[in-house]
């Protein structure tokens, strides 16, 4: 078997990619493997009751839209752009594969284990059968996973859990939450939050409810994150970062004015939040966590009991009618930046800030326009996936020297200007608008001040070349 790429991960990164590469290049012939039995990455094992956290406009692939780009009208994201289910995403995937094997072009190969490099090609091993062969690669091997989500149902417990204690992973809350008379969140995140909203939806009252928080975290607000004809609060909440940036002397300064201005939110203002992973809340998901008012920071479990919980910095008093909930995992991976492109191999990773869909295609795209693989660095600076907000600045001033440079590459900017995956796109044709006018001001002015001054602030001067 041969390929001219072969691409390891069929999740939403390999997906993304193959689906722009094989648009632009359309004779070229790409392998898929992935370890599951079907496409969609972490969305194959993700707990029932999740949904994006982003608008389904500008998630998935670039040639296949996801959802119906409507606005809905009751629950906490009223008056959002709709946001994917767990189902309505593996659909996609699933279409979207399929459409991409059709063209005769694409091999998907699941249940498949990638093994590294053999004698003639990259060593693979069918699950099904536990055979070993080799894909001889004329081009490049993409690694779609060294960002791989770490997911609640397949993550290991990072704490002890006596036999006699109640703990259930999030995916199993549903059906496990009748049978309890209160509950333990335990993590940070988003997952904790989702869970306590599913808790909170269930009628489950407020006080029933016990959060352990690890640390406190940062949130977007979902208004400033929006797609089409909300496009104006997106680029008001990109220009209100850059004019936080340019005015700031610490990363502290950036985010309290960034909360000054509505652009991020914590659930308790009065407590430190240093956690930052660029996830989001709207304003009534806000208010409904803040009900929530037992609130356990004394570090991260160790060891769960039947009677007591022991946690770094102390211990508190649980019991046999508690259900202690699993949401420790810890999402995607922060692994170090690396080049994406390189010899004969591609790695996946962060250009523009939290988009992971639009950087796979963007990738996949200038795979197939570019020869040179420096050029294509310089047009595609990786940065780690945050977790603090110590990530910020080279999250945000990666993300704003990309930019800078596409629009110099006429073929490129009509790529990205086009791109359904482009959370911008629609940014035309509102141009005329004064609060669009403003917003688009305030980003030009500060822009370029910006990126210095987080140059120096993270330690690092502008991103890699």
């Amino acid at each position: 078997m041969d390929t001219d790429y072969l691409v390891i991960g069929a999740g939403a990164s390999g997906l993304a990619f193959t689906d722009a590469l094989t648009q632009a290049a359309p004779d070229v012939e790409v392998t898929v493997i992935d370890r599951q039995r079907s496409p969609g990455g972490h969305w194959c094992n993700a707990y029932p009751f999740v949904r994006l956290h982003s608008p389904s406009a500008y998630y998935g692939v670039n040639s296949l839209t996801l959802g119906q780009d409507r606005i809905d009208q009751v629950g906490e994201n009223a008056g959002y752009y709709e946001r994917a289910t767990c189902d309505e995403i593996r659909a996609h995937f699933s279409e979207a594969t399929e459409r991409l094997t059709q063209t005769g072009r694409v091999r998907m190969l699941t249940g498949h284990e990638h093994l590294g490099p053999g004698t003639d090609g990259e060593r693979v091993r069918d699950l099904t059968t536990e055979q070993v062969h080799e894909i001889a690669v004329r081009r490049k091997v993409v690694d779609a996973r060294y960002l791989e989500a770490s997911i609640p149902s397949t993550h290991k417990v990072p704490f002890d859990v006596a036999e006699d204690a109640r703990m259930v992973p999030v995916n199993d809350l549903p059906q496990a939450a009748h049978a309890a008379s209160s509950y333990a969140v335990l993590g940070a995140g988003k997952t904790a939050a989702d869970a306590c909203m599913w808790l909170l939806d269930s009628g489950v009252q407020p006080d029933r409810i016990r959060w352990i928080r690890p640390r406190d975290a940062w949130f977007l607000d979902r208004r400033h994150s929006q797609p089409l004809k909300q496009v104006g609060a997106t680029m008001e909440g990109i220009s209100l970062d850059a004019e936080a940036a340019a005015q700031s002397d610490t990363v502290g300064e950036i985010f309290e004015r960034l909360e000054a201005s509505g652009r991020l939110v914590r659930i308790d203002p009065s407590y430190p939040a240093t956690m930052y992973r660029g996830t989001m809340l709207s304003a009534r998901e806000l208010d409904a966590l803040r009900q929530i008012t037992d609130v356990v920071r004394l570090g991260r479990v160790r060891r769960i009991q039947a009677d007591r919980m022991v946690l770094e910095h102390g211990e508190i008093h649980t019991g046999a009618d508690v259900l202690h909930v699993d949401c420790t995992a810890h999402g995607l991976n922060n692994a170090p930046a690396t080049p994406i492109f390189g010899p004969r191999r591609i790695v996946l990773q962060q250009v523009r800030y939290l988009s992971p869909c639009f950087n796979a295609a963007l990738v996949g795209f200038v795979e197939a326009v570019r020869d040179d693989d420096a050029d294509k660095n310089r047009l595609c600076p990786s940065h780690s996936y945050p977790s603090t907000i110590e990530d910020w600045p080279q999250m945000m001033s990666c993300t704003w020297t990309a930019a800078g440079r596409w629009l110099s590459e006429p073929d490129l900017s009509e790529w990205v200007a086009g791109s359904r995956l482009n959370l911008l796109r629609a940014l035309p044709d509102h141009a005329s608008e004064p609060s669009v006018q403003t917003a688009v001001m305030r980003y030009l002015t500060h822009v370029t001040p910006a990126i210095e001054r987080l140059g120096q602030l993270d330690g690092s001067s502008a991103p890699r070349a």
